[in-house]
């Protein structure tokens, strides 16, 4: 997607409600930080920012997606998006399988591949969302309200995933992983330093201390290169939870596929020296902003993910790496370009429609906006990928 100006002068204002929300989370970070001696780590403050009860981000209520909102996903640029992960479903569904939605934001994906599978009669036997935030569960409700019938698949929300291990089918997270609270490093004389929130003047900013042995022996084992190749001051992420996140899948998936998209590298790219300000940023009113420390609690932030580590920890837990490559290769390569000519055909479709469908393909395949810079990661367990990928990128990682 293309994003406005990043500098700070020209980021809209608050208004008095959103102004006042924001105070409120800086009162809360400030008492956090006074708690914890002054220093949080940044996986702290992301967390706090992001999903603290009440204030958090994605728990407060503030508008967040769309044209009116921070930022704009896959499946609300065209419902072409959903269609073509229908049909690779269709393609691998068995008898009795389910699908498990992680955070499924509006709902419009959902909706659109119930409606999908539907359409050819190939619906699940279940469609299970997984939504801690009560605000965004209501909002998908609605959503899938149209969908809701005595033909629907069932449809249940969870806030957590349990150990039962006897979900089968597909597991589906669009943008999932990024939103994760990470840790940040700074490498200063060959020493790792660890990047928090602390207190400037009494005013919230970035801070550094000596990194703990632990998390500076995972910064030394994640990076691809020697320390001394990086340059004074590079900062990166970690995401240390993210072994956890596979370990629960784990336990909670029998057989099945899970379908990862989203923003980020292989490890080599993730981690490259001139890389030095690491990958958090923030949206706010479709701005990209790269200070994360504006609008508390009133803007998104994100890390992109780093593919290499995420598919090692799915070989760990069981899982097989199927495939891996850019969501242009795999909507392209699942039929994105004949159900859009399918679309096109249509009688009943205005010249205005079709430049509109025309436009959403390329924000989803062209190299300069979505098409290269999501990634898809397949991982599978008891299953196999029919076909595979002619343009697969697993050699990368």
């Amino acid at each position: 997607m293309a994003y406005f100006d990043t500098t700070l002068d020209h980021l809209p204002e608050l208004d008095e409600v959103s102004a006042g929300h924001a105070e409120k989370v800086r009162q809360y970070l400030l008492e956090l930080i006074h708690q914890h001696d002054g220093f949080i780590g940044f996986d702290q403050y992301m967390q706090s920012v992001l999903y603290a009860p009440g204030l958090g981000y994605y728990s407060a209520g503030s508008r967040k997606f769309g044209v009116s909102g921070d930022y704009v996903t896959a499946p609300m640029i065209s419902p072409l998006f959903s269609e073509t992960i229908a049909h690779f479903i269709a393609r691998h569904q068995q008898p009795g399988d389910e699908i498990l939605e992680l955070g499924a934001g509006t709902g419009v994906m959902a909706t659109d591949i119930i409606s999908s599978l539907r359409a050819n009669d190939q619906q699940p036997q279940a469609y299970r969302i997984l939504e801690p935030s009560a605000d965004l569960r209501q909002r998908q409700q609605q959503s899938l309200a149209c969908v809701n019938d005595g033909n629907a698949p069932e449809l249940h929300w969870i806030d957590h995933l349990d150990d039962r291990q006897s979900f089968n089918g597909f597991i589906l997270g669009n943008e999932v992983i990024d939103a994760m609270p990470v840790r940040r490093f700074v490498l200063q004389s060959g020493v790792v330093q660890e990047l928090g929130v602390g207190l400037d003047a009494g005013n919230i900013a970035l801070k550094m201390r000596p990194a703990d042995e632990q998390f500076a022996n995972q910064v030394r084992s994640a990076l691809p290169l020697s320390l001394d190749t990086y340059p004074d001051g590079y900062c990166g992420e970690l995401l240390p939870s993210v072994d956890g996140w596979v370990n629960a899948l784990g336990h909670y998936m029998n057989a099945g596929m899970v379908i990862l998209l989203d923003y980020g590298y292989e490890r080599a790219e993730y981690y490259r020296p001139d890389r030095v300000g690491g990958t958090i940023r923030g949206y706010f009113r479709h701005f990209l902003v790269t200070d994360p420390l504006v609008y508390p609690g009133m803007m998104d932030l994100t890390a992109s993910v780093d593919f290499t580590r995420l598919a090692e920890v799915a070989v760990s837990h069981g899982f097989q790496v199927a495939a891996y490559t850019s969501q242009a290769n795999f909507l392209i390569e699942q039929g994105l370009l004949e159900f859009a000519q399918a679309k096109m055909a249509q009688q009943t479709l205005s010249d205005k429609q079709r430049l509109q469908s025309a436009e959403a393909i390329k924000l989803l395949t062209d190299p300069g906006e979505m098409g290269e810079s999501i990634k898809v990661m397949v991982l599978t367990r008891g299953r196999e990928l029919q076909n595979g990928f002619v343009k697969d990128l697993r050699y990368r990682l």
